[in-house]
């Protein structure tokens, strides 16, 4: 029976035994003050709870554009990633606005491919004043009307220069070039 026990106990971590099996085992004298041990530790431990601090952790929740909007020039941009803040495309628009001196403070850059249903309600909270349209299609995303490239126009009643996405101009000097000639002229630099 001591053997077959063993082997139990050996086997699981907690070994439930009936009355009519605890007359037949002997329990040495030493496991028993080990045993009383355990539950004296364990009932100081119950008794007072240890206070662990938890880490805080900000997650960013989806905004519904970045920047500040201070001098109310909308951006256009399509971003499929997910760290908008690392990619490089992002990095090519901070370039850009810093040739117009513009910070992120002062523009309000809305992801197209994320707010597509709220897109007019935004633009209504904006008030821009001017949009800058950096994505693939040749159509506004607000009115659908058509929206001629690198040359600086009036796009749903404001002035506006479109180009193509930030991934195609990465790539592309004359596009650059060209977008540089046009945001010139539409903010008399």
């Amino acid at each position: 029976m001591e053997n077959e026990l063993g082997f139990l106990s050996q086997m699981f971590d907690t070994l439930y035994l009936f009355p009519e099996e605890l007359e037949e085992i002997e329990i040495p004298e030493n496991e028993l003050e080990d045993e009383k041990k355990e539950e004296k530790k364990t009932e100081k431990t119950s008794e007072t709870p240890v206070i662990v601090p938890k880490k805080v952790i900000k997650k960013q929740l989806p905004t519904d554009y970045y920047g500040e909007n201070k001098r109310n020039i909308v951006v256009f941009i399509e971003h499929s990633g997910i760290d908008i803040f690392r990619s490089k495309e992002f990095q090519l628009l901070l370039k850009i606005l810093g040739a117009l001196q513009l910070t992120l403070q002062e523009v309000a850059v809305i992801n197209v491919l994320e707010q597509k249903d709220n897109l007019p309600k935004l633009i209504e909270k904006l008030s821009p004043k001017y949009y800058l349209y950096f994505i693939n299609r040749n159509e506004s995303p607000i009115s659908g009307d058509e929206v001629p490239k690198y040359v600086p126009t009036e796009i749903d009643s404001l002035p506006a220069v479109a180009a193509d996405s930030l991934s195609k101009l990465l790539l592309d000097v004359e596009k650059k070039r060209n977008l540089w000639m046009a945001l010139k002229s539409l903010f008399d630099i």
